[in-house]
């Protein structure tokens, strides 16, 4: 696991597919999940930080990290599974944290607690490839078709 971005072009391409993707402000920062499993395969993952995950949210579906100053009152900070997209290594980019003390804050507390957010991701996806899915989650099928496409016209 490591925090990157996505690259700018790409990100803008699968915002525009679907419309629950969050927007790539500033070279979002995402957490890369590396091979976790779905419908079979093992795919690369990207889950976004987000700053204001709604209260209603369920616990399942994010992991929590400590406010940011961005965060309104009785929202969240974390890593939100409802949004987690598929990516391919090529349309990564590094997220430089050496000045941001609240990322180095946050990367510990990730690496810190790594096997029990691969978990909770992978539970996310279990769930997901088994119909039971946010009601504004992103479309991982569409996507992931999406970059498969995207490896054939490249070969």
């Amino acid at each position: 696991m490591r925090i990157i971005s996505v690259e700018k072009n790409m990100a803008d391409e699968l915002c525009g597919l679907d419309s629950e993707m969050l927007l790539n402000k500033k070279g979002r920062p995402c957490l890369l999940m590396l091979r976790l499993k779905y419908k079979g395969r093992k795919v690369d993952f990207a889950v976004p930080f987000r700053s204001n995950i709604p209260p209603a949210e369920q616990k399942c579906n994010y992991f929590p990290l400590p406010p940011r100053h961005t965060t309104r009152p009785k929202h969240r900070h974390g890593l939100h599974f409802s949004k987690m997209f598929p990516i391919r290594k090529q349309f990564l980019q590094k997220y430089h944290i050496d000045d941001n003390p609240a990322m180095l804050r946050a990367e510990q507390i990730l690496k810190k607690n790594e096997k029990q957010i691969i978990m909770q991701a992978q539970t996310y996806l279990d769930n997901y490839s088994q119909g039971r899915r946010p009601t504004y989650s992103t479309d991982i099928d569409l996507l992931l078709a999406f970059l498969d496409e995207l490896e054939v016209q490249a070969a």
